[in-house]
């Protein structure tokens, strides 16, 4: 019973009256699994508030608002809590991300376990297969050693062009002597959804290797901004 709104409004609060925000650009329509954005010329104010127009009988939600301005420090993002196996910032020879393919324009698999998530165009961080020639392409993460792990969450890039959601998504792990697909996924949502985690979990695996195979849709290529990989 909750579905997108027919409409978003944002009003801020004048001291006195909420008045309408003069928004420059607002992209996309509104649809439900995905950021909306409203772009406008900067405000000072104290408060802020979304009004949401509901479609029909279903009632809407939200579950995350941001709000960004002009910083005078770099921004850092919120850590991810500890436990992610696939964590590598860098400083480590491993874990190590390696793929079939990467795009021309820095969409490197190493950016994809670095711990940073960002669904926006820029700055670059994010692994992309764009222009690949292959119907699927895999990213692969080497634990270096191994381990356990029951849960992987993606968190897939989508420009709405040539990287978009793939059809599907599929687990691989090393055995020592080939790859064994992981079987019986149970995957949220249920359809890869792009610019929000995507979570599959999964009777507990035990390897050194795992391998996600992405199945493109049409002629657009996939990606994701970050891996994370959990025994919990």
């Amino acid at each position: 019973n909750v579905r997108a709104p027919k409409q978003i409004k944002l009003e801020f609060w004048d001291g006195k009256n909420w008045q309408p925000v003069p928004t420059i650009d607002e992209k996309p329509a509104p649809t439900g699994h995905r950021p909306h954005e409203f772009h406008f010329k900067p405000l000072k104010v104290q408060k802020l508030r979304v009004e949401l127009e509901h479609d029909g009988t279903f009632r809407s939600g939200l579950s995350e608002i941001e709000i960004w301005g002009d910083l005078d420090h770099p921004y850092k993002p919120i850590p991810l809590p500890p436990g992610n196996l696939a964590y590598n910032d860098g400083s480590a020879e491993f874990p190590k991300a390696t793929a079939s393919h990467h795009d021309r324009f820095g969409g490197l698999p190493k950016s994809a376990i670095d711990g940073i998530t960002n669904f926006l165009p820029a700055p670059t961080n994010r692994w992309t297969s764009y222009e690949s020639e292959s119907p699927t392409d895999w990213l692969e993460i080497d634990f270096g050693k191994s381990v356990e792990f029951r849960r992987v969450d993606l968190a897939i890039y989508d420009d709405r062009g040539g990287v978009q959601a793939p059809v599907k998504y599929e687990f691989e792990y090393w055995d020592g002597k080939a790859w064994k697909e992981i079987p019986d996924l149970k995957t949220s949502p249920l359809k890869p959804d792009g610019n929000q985690w995507n979570s599959a979990s999964f009777e507990p695996v035990t390897s050194n290797k795992l391998r996600i195979v992405f199945t493109h849709s049409g002629n657009s290529r996939s990606g994701v901004t970050e891996i994370t990989v959990w025994n919990e």
